[in-house]
């Protein structure tokens, strides 16, 4: 089952920032601020310096400016400096401070014109044993003026949600009731039957298959629309990864949900499989929920 958390709404109500002062985490914090409607009541901002490395005075204004704009809407702000190794810092962080939600930008320095995610991203995302929210920016530089893209607009107006049957990925979809309650608009049921199981050459076979996978979706639909929850379901075939991919393009998407067992995320990502793809290539932000076993 989604062993953290049980309620969705306390997902969000101490959320760790993890600020590296680039555009796009700046840009994430943004993000933050249009989400305090779903129960936020703490955002910790967390820089992490190098060791005997002292914060520039345009960085203290900025951490200011955070903890204010935080206030002003009614969320408890707490500035926190450490030192050291920026995955390491933040995932001791997140622990000792109790936090429910990470919630944090991809690239930052280093990769502007790229979607693919940073290294300190990564990393967090491997080992963090709470939820991880992670936004994708791209930054250009035109007529002198620095542009970050997209801009942040309800990351929970639509949600993809790959549907593998597993309990984790099950259980994750049970939160979606819950999530629509605090703002979710609409989520994707999504299920990839890849071509090595669809059994395509044996017509019985295939038939048979796609009935009980359609039924597990419907059932599932059934379920979650009774709840309050507006959902539709979409099934293909081929490649996990690329599937899901292009179905986050092609149903204009805000989100991706991913549930996955802590163990086997950090196995997939070690091989290179499916999570790892759509982590690392996705251009929409994606909400990571790790699973018990």
């Amino acid at each position: 089952m989604c062993g953290y958390p049980a309620d969705a709404s306390a997902m969000f109500e101490r959320i760790l920032f993890p600020t590296d002062f680039s555009e796009q985490s700046l840009r994430m914090f943004d993000c933050l601020l249009e989400l305090h409607h779903m129960g936020t009541k703490e955002v910790i901002i967390c820089h992490v310096a190098q060791a005997g490395t002292a914060l520039t005075p345009e960085q203290i204004f900025t951490l200011d400016r955070l903890e204010m704009s935080l206030e002003d809407i009614g969320v408890k702000a707490v500035e926190m400096i450490e030192e050291g190794d920026p995955v390491d810092k933040v995932l001791e962080a997140a622990i000792r401070e109790k936090v429910s939600l990470i919630a944090m930008a991809s690239s930052g320095k280093g990769r502007a014109r790229e979607f693919l995610l940073g290294s300190t991203s990564f990393g967090v995302l491997r080992s963090a044993p709470i939820p991880v929210l992670i936004n994708k920016f791209e930054v250009t530089e035109k007529g002198g003026r620095t542009i970050v893209t997209p801009a942040c607009s309800s990351i929970f107006r639509k949600a993809l949600v790959p549907i593998d049957f597993s309990s984790c990925t099950e259980m994750c979809a049970e939160l979606l009731p819950q999530l629509a309650r605090l703002g979710l608009r609409e989520a994707v049921l999504f299920h990839v039957v890849e071509g090595a199981r669809a059994n395509l050459d044996d017509d019985d076979k295939f038939k048979q298959a796609m009935d009980e996978v359609m039924s597990k979706m419907d059932n599932l639909k059934q379920r979650l629309t009774e709840q309050g929850c507006q959902t539709t379901t979409h099934v293909h075939f081929g490649t996990v990864s690329y599937n899901i991919l292009e179905a986050s393009r092609e149903l204009s998407v805000s989100l991706i949900i991913l549930g996955a067992h802590r163990k086997s995320l950090l196995r997939e990502i070690a091989l290179g499989g499916n999570s790892e793809t759509v982590v690392r290539r996705s251009k929409v932000p994606l909400l990571i929920i790790p699973c018990e076993r």
